[in-house]
């Protein structure tokens, strides 16, 4: 039922919204199934910070990116958006359908504060075998390393509560 009420919800997106939600997310390690905690840790955040684009009349990642480009002297005509990588966007909302499953596409404004968990308990970062660095440059925007839109995707089943439109939806 949460998923359809987030889906609903999503729907409702007209242009550009600001959104806060809170995540629970699994987290793929390096080392394969060698890797003793594959599948066993899981990153809950909370407070993420969030824009949302409808993306009805123009795509809205694609405008922040040619602004960006413009203030920093740069040609904002450089910038070509490519197409989705996997799955296919549901128009005129921020999610994307792919095996079956819906996901959300923001833009991030401030990430929420983290927390790990290995089989359900607290563990600190640096003692996760194979955590991934999660800091990802663009290269494609041409934009300087600190002035970089970030897009994040997650997967409707992984939002533990979303703050919307005046809305919250949770557990």
């Amino acid at each position: 039922m949460k998923i359809d009420q987030i889906k609903e919800i999503l729907t409702k997106v007209s242009g550009t919204s600001f959104c806060s939600m809170d995540t629970i997310t699994p987290v793929k390690l390096s080392g394969g199934k060698a890797n003793p905690m594959q599948g066993k840790v899981t990153k809950h955040t909370a407070n993420n910070q969030v824009m949302l684009f409808s993306n009805t009349n123009s795509n809205g990642y694609e405008n922040m990116v040619r602004r960006r480009l413009e203030k920093e002297g740069k040609d904002p005509d450089s910038f070509k958006l490519g197409a989705l990588p996997w799955g296919q966007r549901i128009p005129d909302t921020p999610m994307i359908e792919h095996n079956d499953k819906t996901y959300i596409q923001v833009i991030f404004n401030k990430p929420g504060k983290s927390v790990y968990m290995l089989d359900g308990e607290p563990i600190e970062a640096d003692a996760i075998e194979g955590l991934p660095e999660t800091k990802i440059i663009s290269k494609s925007q041409g934009l300087e390393e600190d002035n970089q839109v970030v897009i994040r995707t997650f997967q409707l089943d992984n939002i533990e509560s979303i703050r919307l439109l005046g809305e919250e939806i949770k557990d």
